[in-house]
């Protein structure tokens, strides 16, 4: 069974990426609040893959504010944390910003907010973790 790290500041939203992805997908799922939790979560090898909100409201790091972006190049920047996928979503999308998003932060995939239906968080994550059930 993967782990999948949820870093979103919204806990509602959190919270039903959990719930599709423990029930539609028979995923694990844990959360990070902090960008210290999730490095180290990552740097642990407690996750196979996190989803990353691009906006992140009061997350900080080394005492500055930092964005989903920037906590995205941090992991993709640290050792052993650099090989598991990152999905960013979003709900301030617009035209072009999937394309400069993936590029400026080295994530893996990409998904506009508000997400209705739980098969497609779902999809998307087994789409970058090939070998889940």
């Amino acid at each position: 069974m993967a782990n999948i790290l949820i870093v979103e500041d919204n806990p509602l939203v959190a919270k039903f990426y959990a719930l599709a992805l423990e029930r539609a997908g028979n995923f694990r799922c844990l959360r990070g609040r902090t960008a210290d939790e999730v490095l180290a979560h990552a740097r642990a090898g407690e996750a196979d893959l996190v989803i990353l909100d691009i906006s992140l409201a009061n997350f900080t790091h080394q005492g500055r504010l930092i964005d989903g972006l920037e906590m995205a190049r941090l992991l993709k920047n640290s050792d052993p944390a650099r090989r598991i996928p990152i999905l960013l979503v979003t709900a301030h999308a617009m035209e072009g910003d999937r394309e400069r998003f993936l590029e400026a932060s080295g994530a893996d995939g990409y998904l506009e907010k508000p997400i209705y239906d739980p098969q497609v968080l779902v999809g998307k994550v087994k789409e970058l973790l090939p070998e889940a059930p």
